[in-house]
């Protein structure tokens, strides 16, 4: 689903009717839809908005939210250190994953040399002259 601003008239009917016939349900986006807030906003605000969210998971009743409160809490302090400068591992993830695609696309590599050849080409952004091309 979108952002709440972002929701069409379709969409809010349905979160209406959620929100009458399924609390839970409703709860759950709740959750994760201030924990999204949590992660625009970020510094000192964050911080704050972090603790009472993590008092309103570990209370929710919903053992998913409960769960992704305690291991939440157990990184607080890289969590902290993200909501101050605001850097996250999302590049690095990014990374990963178009080298893994990389790799199942060249599944015939016949060494680990043309492997790194071709991430340096796709990924560093190098652009060396091609023959027969101007």
């Amino acid at each position: 689903m979108a952002k709440p601003e972002q929701l069409t008239d379709t969409q809010k009917q349905t979160l209406a009717a959620i929100q009458a016939t399924n609390k839970p349900l409703y709860r759950a986006y709740l959750l994760k839809e201030q924990l999204r807030e949590i992660v625009a906003v970020k510094g000192e605000d964050g911080k704050l908005l972090l603790a009472a969210w993590l008092r309103w998971a570990a209370r929710s009743r919903l053992p998913p939210f409960v769960k992704l409160a305690a291991t939440i809490r157990t990184h607080l302090a890289a969590i902290h250190n993200m909501l101050d400068c605001g850097l996250s591992n999302a590049r690095i993830e990014a990374n990963n994953t178009h080298l893994r695609l990389l790799t199942r696309q060249g599944y015939g590599y016949h060494s680990a040399d043309a492997l790194i050849t071709m991430a340096m080409l796709r990924r560093g952004g190098l652009c060396p002259p091609l023959p027969g091309r101007s």
